[in-house]
């Protein structure tokens, strides 16, 4: 055996190899490791070449061609099964696809160690001794073919696989890629110059020294700067898993990576979206430009519209720096927020409904005490005063008709107190049901015609059509006592009330139209909103707001609206329709 400069170069760099690949095999788990094992591969493959090149006879090189094939023959189906592996392809990582990527190599390798029983592999070996120092000499036989056919797919498989499945990933990871895509493809085309005759000499393969110098540099990236410690296909799976909208973009601003969770929050061409810059995205929110231009972390708040509806999105903005503090890009996250959005509308609505509530609570404490207190107390000591006789009988009589007045009003409150109690109860109960209006608005004319005639005011009544209605009959007399208790209450002397009924096509339409003192555009607004307040009616009567307050949440109940039109010193008209039947069976 003759050292030589070949023989010497692969054996020291496939001693080298075979140092960092065992390093990384005892330091890196799952794929990693197979591409460690490729290596240790290649280092046999290459050391076992050295001693072959250093041989002097036929003998001594088969032997170590047998140790070559221990690399030969397995290294296509370690690297191979490495890129199935690193991509993440775990479905193809089974025991059956084992066997089928690895049985071709096995049965090289067999045969190549029985070569001289059967000439399959090479059908003739001898040594050359023309050269510089003696070399073997084959003459191929039909499964080195197959071999050869099963490298090239394997390598070119391989690469296909990692090309496919990283062409569009983070620059971050491009370096490690690149570097695993040069090792597969860079051997590929020194094996070709083999296999088309180049070769040094006549005989030497050139390939096992493009592999050592390739994994030689690989390897030391490996260890030195643990290349490949976050694998992209890592990566990718916590980013795609996350449920926030993801966008990375590099210092133009130029969208380069981005997750699969961002086309559910935003309207984003999922084609070509890679190169798009961000201000042709989000034209309408200059900000996040002017917060990119910052290179500065930070949060801001956005909606966008997504398929018809608004989101309320939270962007926070990370730059990202390389060692040299050198500005990279940026990654923005995008967080869904409307539930969020709605939760706090929906508490800050609360708190306003549970204020009005309470002003309204406190109302009705000052009612029970004032309103109702006063009369009932003032009766209780005339009644007290007439039997001491400080007020005779004739007196007492002659005070009957302000009583009455005043025990009417007392009544009325009672119900509008005791409705809207109801209102405010959980199991507060409507009983819609079919009853004619029409009965029922001649009973309120009559009940108010006195009322009406004390202050000298005309009050009359139209009917137009069928006004048979479904709904609760309870809530409709009470809406129809509040109006025109409150249009006799704001009308003088001379004034007109016109309560009115006209059948429509699925409804009837009820009107109480007044020409008394009217309403400010404020008291207006208040009332078309639903605000409670109080004044005093034309002889100073005394309300409570709470009446309008029901007759709102009566109508909406019974599903109708309410409409207000007024004008001050020219009147009032209150108008709503009531469904003919049940709407449920139309």
């Amino acid at each position: 055996m003759e050292l030589n400069v070949f023989s010497v170069v692969l054996l020291v760099s496939g001693l080298t190899v075979a140092g960092i690949s065992s390093v990384l095999i005892s330091q890196v788990r799952g794929s990693i490791r197979w591409f460690a094992i490729t290596m240790v591969a290649v280092s046999v493959w290459a050391m076992a070449y050295g001693f072959e090149l250093a041989s002097l006879d036929l003998e001594s090189m088969l032997f170590w061609v047998k140790i070559e094939y221990l690399g030969i023959a397995l290294a296509p189906a370690t690297w191979f099964w490495f890129c199935l592996s690193y991509s993440g392809l775990q479905k193809f990582t089974k025991k059956f696809y084992w066997i089928l990527v690895f049985s071709i190599p096995l049965i090289t390798l067999s045969l190549v160690w029985t070569n001289e029983w059967h000439g399959l592999y090479y059908a003739q070996t001898s040594v050359d001794p023309s050269g510089p120092f003696p070399m073997l000499d084959i003459r191929i036989g039909p499964w080195y073919y197959v071999h050869i056919g099963y490298f090239y797919i394997s390598l070119f498989a391989g690469n296909a696989i990692l090309l496919a499945k990283f062409k569009n990933v983070d620059p971050v990871y491009r370096r490690q890629t690149y570097l695993l895509i040069m090792a597969g493809f860079f051997p590929w085309f020194f094996n070709l110059f083999y296999m088309f005759g180049y070769r040094p000499f006549g005989h030497i393969d050139l390939t096992p020294f493009s592999f050592l110098l390739l994994y030689i540099i690989v390897g030391f990236a490996l260890l030195k700067y643990r290349l490949f410690d976050f694998k992209p296909i890592v990566r990718d799976t916590i980013i795609e898993s996350l449920d926030k909208g993801i966008l990375v973009v590099d210092p133009k601003n130029r969208i380069i990576d981005y997750n699969p969770f961002i086309f559910s929050l935003l309207e984003l061409p999922k084609r070509r979206l890679i190169g798009r810059k961000i201000s042709d995205l989000f034209q309408d929110h200059e900000e996040i430009e002017k917060n990119l231009a910052s290179q500065k972390s930070g949060k801001t708040e956005i909606i966008q519209a997504k398929s018809g509806e608004l989101k309320h999105l939270q962007l926070s903005l990370s730059p990202i720096y390389s060692k040299n503090h050198n500005y990279l890009g940026s990654v923005l996250t995008f967080d869904d927020i409307s539930e969020d959005r709605k939760t706090a509308e929906q508490i800050k609505k609360q708190a306003e409904e549970l204020k009005d509530l309470n002003q309204l609570k406190d109302k009705l404490f000052s009612i029970i005490s004032h309103d109702l207190k006063g009369p009932i107390f003032g009766l209780k000591e005339l009644i007290k005063m007439t039997r001491s006789g400080l007020v005779s009988q004739e007196e007492f009589f002659d005070l009957m008709p302000e009583i009455s007045k005043n025990l009417d009003s007392v009544s009325i409150l009672m119900e509008n107190l005791l409705a809207w109690t109801s209102t405010q109860m959980q199991g507060e109960y409507i009983a819609k049901k079919q009853f004619d209006l029409g009965s029922l608005m001649d009973q309120h004319l009559e009940l108010f015609r006195k009322f009406a005639q004390d202050k000298d005011i005309s009050i009359r009544l139209e009917k137009e059509g069928n006004l048979q209605v479904f709904a609760d009959r309870n809530m409709i007399d009470l809406i129809i006592r509040n109006l025109l208790s409150n249009a006799i209450k704001f009308c003088s002397k001379g004034d007109q009330i016109l309560l009115s009924a006209t059948e429509q096509v699925n409804t009837v339409f009820i009107q109480v139209i007044d020409t008394g003192a009217g309403m400010t555009p404020e008291n207006l607004d208040k009332l078309k909103k639903g605000i409670s307040f109080t004044t005093f009616g034309k002889n100073k009567e005394k309300g409570t707001g709470l009446g309008m307050v029901l007759v709102r949440d009566y109508i909406v109940k019974n599903g109708g609206v309410l409409n207000i039109a007024s004008e001050l010193n020219k009147g009032s008209a209150f108008s709503f329709s009531l469904p003919k039947k049940n709407p449920e069976i139309i």
